[in-house]
């Protein structure tokens, strides 16, 4: 299926701009596209959660597998995931504090064991970095601050996790840029920048968006996913009134703005997000639906997921996506011609 097509029916993207591409083709030809219906697990059909919150059109569907069964159905939350830089799936698995590295035919090869663990990213270093002590206790202000990013070595036979920054609330997503610097999503703080030393810039995050500081444009609670393109900084929130991503210039961040609503005119619950074009998010909702977004028009369309998804990431050949979940599952989707 051309990304055209997938345009055409969804109305979600410019004129040869397709919302999942995902390679570097210039040329308006036919690419790759990535979307899917999630099956839901013990059913001998495929099923959907309803979009109860979201005007989004329906993306067309595409081909899905399961890559890791939940090994313990819930307990077994996946938070996030992300990849090292040899192509090794590491999965934060939030309640039973321990980050998972799995091959590409989904075998579990090595486990590290962080508390509460959030976002997992691979650093310009190789080094992965992971958020610490991402747990809802951690929301309660006034309490000591017990946030911290983890850093380990991928390659080591038996990774060892040593800490690079405290300070921190409930640091929930991060994105690393290329020299290093760290900016964290965090449910009780906001958005706050760590250097690379592990010091939080103060002056720069007491500009950011704040937690339970709602204004016309932050319309909502709960920072939780982060990436970055170019400058710019693309946030979510847990609960916003409309599915809010807000757009925070690094340079400035109190020029924050909306960069899109994703499930405007009803309210959302927003999870992870991932770039997946120089200007295209995918967002993962826990009402079940992947949302994809071209940020320039705020155009967007969702596939049902059939699950509640928490976070969703770019595989290394940048043709499919792979999803996490709250049951403990993680599913491969990956587009048709």
């Amino acid at each position: 299926m051309s990304d055209d097509a997938l345009c055409a029916r969804a109305g979600a993207c410019r004129p040869q701009y397709s919302p999942f591409r995902v390679d570097g083709d210039e040329g308006g030809g036919m690419r790759k596209t990535i979307a899917a219906s999630v099956l839901v697990a013990g059913l001998a059909a495929a099923t959907v959660v309803a979009p109860t919150a979201s005007a989004s059109p329906a993306c067309t569907t595409s081909s899905v597998r399961t890559l890791i069964p939940a090994p313990v159905p819930v307990l077994s939350w996946v938070e996030n995931l992300g990849y090292d830089k040899a192509g090794g799936l590491w999965v934060s698995r939030v309640q039973q504090n321990v980050v998972e590295r799995y091959d590409a035919r989904g075998r579990k090869t090595g486990t590290v064991r962080v508390d509460s663990p959030g976002a997992v990213r691979l650093g310009p270093n190789g080094r992965m970095y992971v958020t610490s002590g991402d747990t809802t206790i951690n929301m309660i202000p006034g309490l000591p601050l017990r946030g911290r990013i983890i850093s380990f070595d991928p390659t080591a036979a038996k990774p060892t996790a040593r800490t690079v920054a405290r300070g921190l609330g409930m640091p929930n997503g991060m994105a690393i840029t290329r020299d290093g610097t760290m900016y964290v999503a965090d449910s009780n703080l906001g958005v706050v920048k760590v250097r690379k030393d592990g010091s939080i810039d103060r002056s720069w995050t007491v500009r950011a968006p704040k937690n339970l500081a709602p204004n016309a444009t932050v319309n909502g609670t709960g920072m939780n996913g982060i990436v970055i393109s170019g400058r710019v900084a693309y946030v979510t929130m847990t609960q916003s009134l409309t599915g809010r991503v807000l757009r925070i210039p690094l340079e400035d961040p109190s020029k924050t703005r909306v960069a899109a609503d994703l499930t405007s005119p009803w309210p959302g619950v927003v999870d992870d997000i991932a770039l997946v074009g120089d200007s295209t998010i995918a967002a993962a909702t826990t009402t079940g639906q992947l949302i994809v977004v071209d940020l320039p028009t705020g155009k967007r369309c969702a596939v049902n997921a059939g699950r509640p998804i928490t976070s969703v990431a770019l595989a290394p050949d940048k043709r499919s996506l792979v999803l996490g979940s709250e049951d403990g599952t993680v599913a491969e989707l990956t587009g048709r011609r």
